[in-house]
């Protein structure tokens, strides 16, 4: 069922080892699974098995610290914190965005 809702809190950088391709990284939190034929990509595999628990943006990954806030209209904010993390804030009806679209959103405005 679709609703509005409203979340706030950060994303934080995932390190990557030396060397590691984000697909490798993705790979690896993945604890090394093998691929599905319907995924195109771990990446892909990853953001699905993990849906609102990460985020990538700019070629990086990012884990995804939330809390749910009291939804009314639409909200798209985001703004650098402490330690390179990205805080956001979004609130939006969940049958016309998705979560990673409010985030994308959200990371546009910060610009």
């Amino acid at each position: 069922m679709s609703e509005t809702v409203h979340y706030r809190g950060s994303l934080k950088e995932v390190t990557r080892l030396e060397n590691e391709s984000l697909e490798d990284q993705c790979k690896r939190l993945l604890a090394n699974k093998d691929l599905p034929s319907y995924f195109d990509s771990y990446r892909e595999m990853l953001l699905d098995e993990s849906y609102k628990e990460y985020v990538v943006h700019d070629g990086k990954l990012y884990s995804v610290n939330r809390e749910d806030v009291d939804p009314d209209g639409d909200i798209f904010l985001s703004g650098e914190g402490e330690n390179g993390d990205i805080n956001f804030e979004v609130r939006y009806y969940n049958g016309g965005c998705s979560f990673d679209e409010a985030i994308e959103a959200a990371l546009k405005n910060m610009k």
